[in-house]
């Protein structure tokens, strides 16, 4: 068991992987054959595999023999993105009263240097890994793990509407729109934060609805 628990982990990262990577295209079926072929594995860690991806959202049954990697339709994004507004809203106000202050003060000025250097030197994966960092860092000072997990489920598919959108002209408005974020954390408005987080959130949206929609139509 324990093995196949390790198989099924090496095979969902690596089809999270091409699936945000977009290698795995929007739409695009896979069988339990093919991917046996592909992981010259039982059906087993395969199935435990998928099954965490259709978990998060990243892929849906069609039959007994497969998935298909998820298609997301205009109302599908505005839901996702207005849910995540919400909790990402929420975990700001629970770090209010929180007595991990501090310390998530000097986390998230951290992420932000690292952010801005990113940025500066047009380093996509860093700013990438920054911009997840400071979502997650209020989930983390949240205290509340029923937020976090209900975040959890849907994140996977905000990252990979995400990078239908990462362009140097949107990346810039993201890192001034975190900057906002960070500015009313450190002034200790917390609900000035909240509210910042939900509209970018939003703007995040619009992003996502264009960009989802240029990448479709580069697939036909």
């Amino acid at each position: 068991m324990k093995k196949n628990s390790t198989l099924s982990e090496k095979i969902y990262d690596e089809l999270y992987k091409d699936i945000i990577d977009r290698n795995l295209v929007s739409g695009q079926k896979l069988t339990l054959n093919m991917l046996k072929e592909r992981f010259n594995v039982s059906h087993t860690p395969i199935r435990e595999a998928l099954t965490r991806l259709a978990e998060n959202g990243l892929v849906t049954y069609y039959s007994n023999c497969g998935v298909s990697v998820t298609e997301f339709s205009e109302e599908d994004i505005k839901e996702i993105f207005q849910f995540m507004g919400e909790l990402d809203a929420l975990a700001v106000q629970f770090c209010k009263n929180s007595f991990s202050q501090i310390p998530l003060f000097y986390e998230l000025e951290e992420i932000i240097e690292k952010e801005k250097k990113a940025v500066e030197e047009d380093d996509m994966l860093l700013w990438k890994d920054c911009s997840e960092d400071i979502h997650v860092v209020f989930y983390n000072h949240a205290g509340n793990r029923y937020l976090n997990e209900s975040a959890a489920k849907i994140r996977a598919r905000v990252e990979l509407l995400s990078t239908t959108y990462y362009d140097n002209e949107n990346i810039k408005k993201i890192h001034e729109s975190h900057l906002e974020i960070y500015t009313a954390v450190q002034n200790k408005d917390f609900d000035k934060a909240s509210n910042l987080m939900r509209e970018h959130l939003q703007h995040s949206m619009m992003y996502a609805l264009k960009g989802y929609a240029t990448y479709k139509k580069s697939e036909k």
